[in-house]
């Protein structure tokens, strides 16, 4: 059988029932490239089941997927993922090449960077448009879409939640002085400026911890000392829409 287990967003997030089958799994995966994961995370699920798991590389839930998914033929393989497995695309394909190969699979959920930040933040659920992910840019790779994508939201009066990249080389997640120099770079590129100095945000860091970070400010008040301090922390920002006034509200208790 393959089981899929959410790992949520703190180490305290794993359920009871997620201990239980990750103590009976024979084999123990884990999936690292689509969320950033506490440096101490493998020791802790170490400690708390007695297996430490392998670390599933990309390329073995994409290209290598149907070999991974072989594995829980004759064997019971649990595939560990930071947040709610559902939530990447990734984890779908999974889903559907078990079924293709007549492998049981099942899934156990946890929350995710989604239903924290949209509930954290006060602001209404059924007013968000799609989500953008900023990635790092290099020389040969420098995509604008995200811009166009926030500026349709606006035209909504949608809210956007946007992603940051993580560096898998040296395990760092973006910063927020890169995410809005790569937003400004973009804009410059495109021509516009929906977001401007005098655009508000919401910052919000290690949601679920218990050293998260929320903040409601004008992009120009994000200086040296924000980025100092949100430094190493996995960062998620929200571009508002039309805000009501129970949102406004909302967001001034999230943030005081």
């Amino acid at each position: 059988m393959l089981l899929l287990i959410g790992l949520g967003l703190a180490t305290k997030d794993l359920s009871l029932r997620a201990l239980e089958e990750i103590k009976n799994a024979d084999t123990l995966l884990l999936e690292t490239y689509t969320a950033f994961i506490p440096n101490d995370y493998i020791d802790f699920l170490e400690k708390q089941s007695g297996k430490r798991p392998a670390l599933l590389k990309r390329n073995d839930l994409e290209e290598n997927v149907k070999q991974t998914v072989a594995m829980a033929k004759d064997k019971n393989i649990v595939i560990l993922v930071p947040g709610d497995p559902l939530i990447a695309t990734t984890h779908a394909i999974i889903l559907n090449e078990a079924k293709k190969q007549g492998i049981k699979c099942e899934v156990i959920h946890a929350p995710s960077i989604f239903s924290i930040a949209i509930g954290e933040s006060g602001l209404d659920v059924y007013k968000f448009g799609p989500t953008v992910t900023i990635p790092f840019w290099s020389e040969r790779y420098r995509p604008t879409s995200f811009i166009d994508a926030i500026q349709r939201n606006m035209q909504n009066g949608q809210h956007t939640i946007i992603l940051l990249d993580i560096d898998h080389k040296n395990s760092m997640p973006m910063r927020i002085s890169e995410a809005l120099e790569i937003i400004k770079e973009a804009q410059a590129t495109k021509g516009t400026e929906i977001l401007g100095a005098e655009a508000r945000i919401i910052i919000m860091a290690n949601l679920g911890r218990e050293d998260k970070t929320i903040k409601y400010l004008k992009i120009a008040e994000v200086g040296a000392d924000i980025s100092k301090e949100l430094e190493g922390k996995q960062i998620s920002l929200i571009v508002p829409g039309s805000l009501s006034f129970a949102e406004e509200e909302n967001l001034r208790r999230a943030t005081s």
